[in-house]
């Protein structure tokens, strides 16, 4: 494994960055639309329309016809939100990285750097709705690239973020993810964050809901 290292953002890391935001988010998609599908919704969408046509028409054919379009309706519609999450973040935050992230001190956008290519990133600013009694800052953007996972680049990541923090006087940091990302739950919650509520933005009728988890972490709980 070649040795890598964080640093600050810097003007011409802008494509980088914003290629490996999109890139990484969007190669999670096959991954994360299996568990999506195993939702409620989904589920009595995708195999009680295929059960009714086989108990009304008899039509083993239709049934599986109709499996076969409302999956793959489904799997259209989650890519569709996908893009449109990544185009939203590339045309507000991630087009003026320097307005967005580093024209404050409270702000701030790392990279990581091996052998002189960028690998990895995550943004940092204050919560938008700070939690009450508390200043809060916001993790965003963490992504790192498919060929340097595993090598604990997003655990460093984090911790730069959570240490910065920490320096400027926050009680803690927020952020949030799709509840499908297991291994992301996973390496927050190894770092001390907690699970403090969940959110949901429905894609159609027909389709289940986008379910994503809140987590929290509180500078005092860990002193």
């Amino acid at each position: 494994m070649a040795p890598s290292h964080i640093r600050r953002y810097q003007d011409q890391d802008w494509k980088a960055v914003r290629d490996i935001f999109s890139q990484g988010l969007l190669g999670n998609m096959s991954s994360e639309f299996w568990p999506f599908m195993k939702n409620t919704r989904s589920s009595l969408i995708l195999l009680g329309v295929p059960i009714l046509l086989v108990l009304g028409s008899g039509s083993l054919l239709l049934s599986l016809l109709s499996f076969f379009v409302i999956s793959t309706g489904q799997w259209l519609t989650f890519r569709k939100s996908a893009f449109q999450y990544v185009d939203r973040a590339l045309q507000t935050d991630l087009l003026d990285i320097q307005k967005s992230y580093l024209s404050t001190r409270d702000s701030n956008l790392w990279v990581a750097e091996s052998e002189h290519q960028l690998v990895g990133i995550v943004a940092a600013r204050p919560a938008e709705r700070p939690k009450r009694g508390g200043k809060y800052l916001e993790l965003l953007r963490l992504s790192v690239k498919r060929e340097h996972r595993g090598q604990g680049l997003a655990r460093t990541l984090v911790q730069t973020v959570l240490q910065f923090a920490r320096d400027h006087g926050y009680d803690g940091v927020i952020l949030e993810t799709s509840d499908s990302n297991h291994a992301a739950q996973r390496l927050y919650e190894s770092l001390g964050f907690h699970k403090s509520h969940e959110s949901w933005r429905y894609l159609t009728w027909w389709t289940n809901v986008l379910t994503n988890w809140h987590y929290q972490c509180d500078f005092s709980s860990q002193s």
